[in-house]
């Protein structure tokens, strides 16, 4: 698929999560920029800078230059059957689509209410693409700031995602502090300066995830380390595999005091479901709790599980993720020197 196409298009669809998620389950993609009014008269990107300064005079002309041009390639320069692929906001994964529809202003109250009457449909051919999927160079490319952009030099990956035979980039990890922090010290709103903040989080957590995924004991020894850093005792076991129990963790040096916590580490970026979590339900005894950590996450089946078992705890990567930072300078010298990570300051909202 999308073998004539030469460029790839990046959308990021509404901080508003209702609005996110119909764009998912109804197959469209959305801007604001609704005080404009329909973008089609404005086929120019001279008139559309000027219908852009009337609808927000106090813009100022950075501000304004960065925007217009945004509203003018979504209603303009996109074409039918280009791919375009969406980074879901407050989750590991990518949907990839596939333009099907010219732009259209629309009149559903929910957008008009909302400030996304600026519509265009796709088809989307593949969902939940885990990040790690993509090298680190495409992250950071779909990562942009702004609402709309091209990342033509990764429309070979996912060109190999589609086909079945895309692999995850190797590359070295970038530093980001440069030009993440440059970008916010140079944007003017206090938007512009929570969303560097973000761009940061993403990448670490992106690395990180990256550098433990389908590494099987080595993710396991940081589970531990993680648990021993929150104040548990935590072994890595060793010949329990057909139990499931890859970590058990317990409050008091000698695991008397309950609960015992016994502890899978997938590291694996499929999603893990409900019969993975009942059999190591299975394993556990008067006073023990179940934790499985899956970086892939979860199914909702699997969630459904946790719901209903006051035993049963799933943590995903971004949760697992949060735990390693909060725990970061109680680790291990040798897992902080695995995995080093150094304290970055931008600009407070």
């Amino acid at each position: 698929m999308f073998e004539s196409a030469s460029r790839l298009w990046v959308i990021h669809i509404s901080n508003h999560q209702k609005i996110a998620a119909r764009a998912q389950k109804e197959g469209f993609i959305c801007v604001g920029w609704t005080r404009i009014g329909d973008l089609s008269p404005y086929d120019t990107p001279e008139k559309m800078r000027a219908a852009y300064e009337r609808a927000f005079p106090q813009k100022s002309k950075a501000s304004v230059s960065a925007s217009f041009i945004q509203a003018y390639r979504f209603a303009h320069e996109l074409r039918v059957g280009e791919p375009i692929v969406y980074p879901i906001k407050n989750s590991r994964n990518i949907m990839i689509g596939k333009i099907t529809g010219d732009y259209e202003w629309s009149e559903d109250k929910e957008l008009r209410e909302l400030d996304y009457c600026n519509v265009r449909r796709v088809e989307w051919v593949l969902k939940d693409v885990p990040r790690v999927r993509f090298s680190q160079s495409a992250l950071r490319s779909f990562g942009s700031f702004t609402s709309i952009s091209l990342s033509d030099d990764h429309l070979d990956e996912v060109r190999g995602l589609l086909s079945g035979n895309g692999s995850r980039g190797k590359q070295p990890a970038p530093d980001l502090a440069d030009d993440t922090l440059q970008t916010a010290e140079t944007e003017e709103s206090e938007e512009d300066a929570a969303i560097a903040a973000e761009e940061v989080i993403q990448f670490t957590k992106d690395h990180l995830v990256r550098s433990w995924s389908n590494t099987a004991q080595d993710f396991e020894e940081v589970v531990a380390a993680v648990f021993r850093a929150l104040g548990y005792t935590a072994t890595v076991q060793q010949g329990t595999r057909d139990l499931g129990v890859d970590v058990i963790a317990h409050a008091d040096p000698l695991g008397v005091t309950p609960p015992i916590l016994k502890i899978q580490a997938k590291s694996g970026v499929s999603t893990t479901g409900a019969p993975v979590v009942k059999q190591l339900r299975g394993t556990l005894n008067t006073g023990e709790k179940e934790i499985l950590i899956s970086l892939g996450g979860f199914t909702t089946d699997a969630r459904h599980t946790e719901q209903n078992d006051a035993n049963i705890i799933l943590i995903d990567a971004d949760r697992f993720v949060e735990l390693f930072i909060r725990s970061y300078e109680s680790l291990s010298a040798d897992i902080r020197h695995r995995f080093p990570l150094r304290q970055v300051y931008v600009v407070a909202p």
